[in-house]
This record gives structure tokens, sequence and C-alpha cells, in this order.
């Protein structure tokens, strides 16, 4: 379930949101409405929605304001930062955009459209679906790793370290990491930190990367609107051909049989 708050200080603005707006269609549930920045983050503590919705001119705390504390709050209490999309009017578009160092994701001019809104909704809801599957993922090779590296006789910070270098790598593996980075930044010599990391995962670091960005390809090559080109270069390759080289070395088959034969799988099951 996706839940979205709005935040507006105009009583028919906020209703024709609330009341009005195709939630459902969407996948989205509502769950609150402020009229101000400050009750916009008592709501936004007790009810923790995945999209904002809030004007930029308000009463006692101004939209800006309100997304700036929202975003130090989601740092402090390390809360995923919401998508937030801003009303704004004519004279204040450009510092709306101002705000886009805060990691607002839409700026909507007033008087806005449904069609306008619901396309800022749809973007906003594949942002989220996207980072879930993410999350996802990095949770599933976590756990293989802690799997592999389950063992007892080992030093006890022999586990901390590989454990460190696999969320670096989790977290980077699209701009690429070197082992020799990794080591300096966890505090051993890269040598050591590749012997543990065999070790421990049962891979070289150079391999348990590769993985990972094939796993990622292989759920980006599930969409058939994104091209081959742009699943090599959001997984970190900016070379399609090496790419397709390193994803038949792990699954057996180039990314357009992968796509094909997921296809046919899912046509397949739709005849069922």
């Amino acid at each position: 379930m996706i839940k979205c708050i709005v935040v507006e200080d105009e009583l028919p603005v906020r209703q024709d949101l609330v009341l009005l707006t195709r939630w459902e269609n969407l996948g989205i549930v509502c769950v609150g409405e402020a009229s101000n920045g400050s009750e916009g983050i008592e709501l936004f503590d007790r009810v923790r929605p995945d999209i904002i919705i809030t004007d930029i001119r308000m009463p006692e705390m101004d939209g800006i304001s309100f997304i700036s504390t929202i975003k130090e709050l989601c740092e402090s209490q390390k809360r995923i930062f919401p998508e937030c999309i801003i009303l704004s009017g004519f004279s204040e578009f450009e510092y709306a955009r101002s705000a886009i160092t805060l990691g607002v994701s839409e700026y909507l001019l007033k008087p806005i459209s449904d069609a306008e809104l619901e396309k800022a909704l749809g973007g906003a809801i594949k942002r989220i679906e996207e980072s879930r599957r993410s999350a996802i993922l990095q949770k599933e090779l976590f756990n293989e790793y802690r799997t592999l590296s389950s063992g007892e006789n080992e030093p006890q910070n022999t586990g901390s370290y590989v454990d460190r270098a696999v969320r670096i790598l989790l977290n980077r593996y699209v701009s690429g990491v070197s082992i020799e980075d990794v080591a300096r930044e966890i505090g051993v010599s890269a040598g050591h930190l590749s012997r543990l990391f065999k070790q421990e995962t049962g891979y070289t670091f150079l391999d348990y990367l590769m993985n990972i960005r094939v796993k990622r390809a292989a759920e980006l090559l599930q969409d058939p609107t994104v091209k081959i080109y742009e699943v090599a270069d959001f997984v970190g390759y900016t070379d399609a051909r090496y790419f397709a080289q390193v994803f038949r070395k792990i699954t057996g088959m180039t990314p357009t049989e992968f796509r094909d034969d997921i296809g046919h799988t899912i046509q397949s099951n739709d005849l069922e």
C-alpha cells in the first residue's frame, strides 16, 4: 500500500485534492490532511506516508521549511525520505524549483489539472516501487552473504570487515568501487580484504560486484519499455556489449534471450 498526505492551507483546494483525486485507481490511499507545515510534520510522524503533496505558501511554516524539516527528521531517524510534490502559484514557481536540493520530485503550477496530478503521482509511484525492489534485492544479497559467513572459527572482526564491504558494494554498485577504495574506507589492506572476502562469501570481490549488477539487471529486463543499453547503464556498465557478455557469463543467456524467455513465461501463465 502506498500512503499519501496532503498539506494545503486553502480549504477548497485541499478538499478537492483529498476528495476528488482518484486515489484507488492509482493504488494510493490518502491517509491524512493538514492545513500548514507544523500540522504536516505531526501528521507525517504519525502516519509515515510514502508521498507528500504540499503547497509552497502556507501560514506558520511554508512548504520549503516543511520539507526541509521532514528531510532532517528522516535523516535523524534513518527513515526513507518520501516523494514530495509541490504546488505553487506562478509567481512562486522559481522559488519552488529551488527545492530540488531537498529532493522534491515534482512541481505543479496552480491551478492543477487532474491529468497533471495523476501523472506526477504515477511518477512518484514508479520511483517508490523501484526503491522497494532495490531494498529487497539488497536484503536478499546480504542474507546470502550472512548464510555463507556463518562459520564460528574466524576472529570476531573478520565478519564485520566483509559485512561492511558488502554494504558498500550494495550501495555503490552503479558507480563502481574498487577493492582498494573499500579496504581504505574500512581500515584494512586490499590484500587482506580480498582474502577475507573470498573466504567468507565464496566469491572474489569483483565477482560479487558482478553478481549484484546482473541480478539488478535481471529485474530491470522484465520491463519491456527499458532498452537493453539503458539497463546496462542503470547497473553500472557504460559498454552495452561488455554488459551482454557479463550477463551471459552469469545467466547462460544474453539479455535479449533472457527478456524473451521472461516474456514467454508471462504469456504462458496468462493462458493458464
